[in-house]
């Protein structure tokens, strides 16, 4: 039986994130924050990764890619590498959100995930989630709001399971809330292991490369990022 092997990629956020997983095992991830250099550094990275993990490209069942929300520019970075290494590779691409990549390891601990992205404009990137029956399960989707209209969602979100704030950016969002708002928000460095774990579970969303889309939520501030 031939094995499912995924790998992931994130540049979403100012952080690049790569994992291997083989049959929902991770076997191997990078995580680094370079910034602007995504798009110089990724296939080297990528490289890297594959030899650390001794795969072969092609041994890659299918990529699993964040397709935003989150930076504009590193959306687009992550898309276009992703989708063109998959058509080159005759395999599809399983997009997820950022959203759900960055709450997917608190949600299995039995907590309500409410991960947040700096957007810019004064506002940020949000959703919610929790765990329904093992699987993630969307209690608000991704959508671009102030901070006033975060905390009416995460008000009306009634659970009787403690919840959790994660962001990308604890500086920026801080600059949003009053400090007693955020004290119980952390600060998230992501996961490439989680991506490529989360696309194995999600591997029945497998998209043709050509069809995939960016979720950007709202118009890109261009250098403001």
């Amino acid at each position: 039986m031939s094995q499912n092997i995924i790998l992931g990629l994130d540049c979403a956020t100012r952080w690049t994130n790569l994992g291997v997983s083989i049959d929902g095992t991770v076997i191997g991830e990078i995580n680094v924050n370079i910034g602007r250099e995504q798009a110089s550094k990724l296939p080297e990275l990528v490289n890297k990764l594959l030899d650390l993990t001794d795969i072969a490209l092609n041994q890659i069942s299918a990529v699993a890619l964040t397709v935003g929300p989150g930076y504009f520019t590193g959306v687009r970075v992550g898309l276009a590498y992703g989708c063109a290494l998959a058509k080159g590779l005759g395999i599809s691409v399983i997009p997820l959100t950022t959203l759900e990549v960055m709450a997917f390891p608190v949600v299995r601990m039995g907590v309500v995930a409410i991960p947040i992205i700096w957007a810019g404009r004064g506002g940020v990137y949000c959703a919610a989630y929790d765990n329904k029956d093992g699987e993630t399960n969307v209690l608000c989707p991704p959508l671009f709001c102030c901070a006033t209209n975060l905390h009416e969602i995460a008000t009306r979100i009634s659970s009787d399971v403690p919840s959790q704030w994660l962001c990308d950016d604890k500086s920026r969002i801080m600059t949003l809330f009053p400090e007693e708002k955020v004290s119980n928000c952390i600060h998230l460095i992501p996961s490439g292991g989680n991506i490529a774990q989360l696309g194995h579970i999600r591997r029945n969303m497998n998209t043709p490369a050509d069809r995939v889309q960016a979720y950007y939520l709202r118009e890109p501030d261009f250098g403001k990022n």
